[in-house]
């Protein structure tokens, strides 16, 4: 029997939060420096997310080196007081 609409016990995951990962890739002594947007509820997703991006950007190559310079929550907080006077659009 199909369960209904109050029988689906909703759990409580955590929300996808965006994350900034700016990486150094290291191919044969040539150096290609990277910067991403993933998804992930915490550093452990984002590693497998930039993980599964490797593979299928550099998926030809046989070993890389992968330095990650910086992974960062990207977070909304705006100062607007910073770009007064500074920014004209």
């Amino acid at each position: 029997m199909a369960k209904t609409w109050e029988d689906v016990a909703w759990e409580d995951n955590e929300p996808l939060k965006e994350w900034s990962v700016e990486y150094l890739v290291s191919i044969n002594g040539d150096q290609h420096h990277h910067l991403s947007v993933l998804w992930g509820e915490d550093h452990q997703a984002v590693q497998r997310n930039l993980l599964a991006e490797l593979k299928r950007t550099y998926s030809g190559s046989e070993r890389i080196d992968v330095t990650v310079l910086r992974m960062e929550e990207v977070t909304l907080d705006v100062d607007a007081q910073f770009f007064e006077g500074c920014f004209t659009p």
